[in-house]
């Protein structure tokens, strides 16, 4: 009769610890105008972009093409970031360019950022 109860126990530490790791993964991206987001990012899933890098390409982003991603991070340091198809590095502060679109990490935390874009 125990060994059940055991199975069953190890089942639930194992949903308990797998739960919160899934929960880390965010993303939320707002757009004040055609040009300027905000996005924030927290884990390393791939997003869709909330604009086409490509400013020929109007305001509705592709899905496929336009995707973004925090490959890593670290508080006050460097982030690593998937946009473009390409790894794009910035610290607090400093910005990149994918195509048609600026990206400035704003703020950079363990495994997070925060991220402005504007497309010429």
């Amino acid at each position: 009769m125990r060994r059940p109860a055991r199975v069953l126990l190890s089942a639930a530490a194992l949903v308990a610890v797998t739960l919160p790791l899934g929960a880390c993964e965010t993303y939320s991206a707002t757009c004040d105008t055609d040009t300027t987001c905000s996005i924030e990012i927290q884990g390393s899933k791939f997003n869709e972009f909330p604009r086409p890098y490509d400013a020929g390409e109007g305001t509705e982003p592709d899905g496929a093409r336009d995707r973004i991603r925090l490959v890593e991070a670290t508080q006050g340091g460097e982030a690593t970031i998937q946009a473009g198809g390409q790894d794009n590095a910035c610290s607090e502060g400093e910005s990149f360019v994918v195509e048609d679109t600026t990206i400035t990490c704003e703020v950079v935390g363990d495994d997070a950022v925060e991220l402005s874009s504007t497309r010429s």
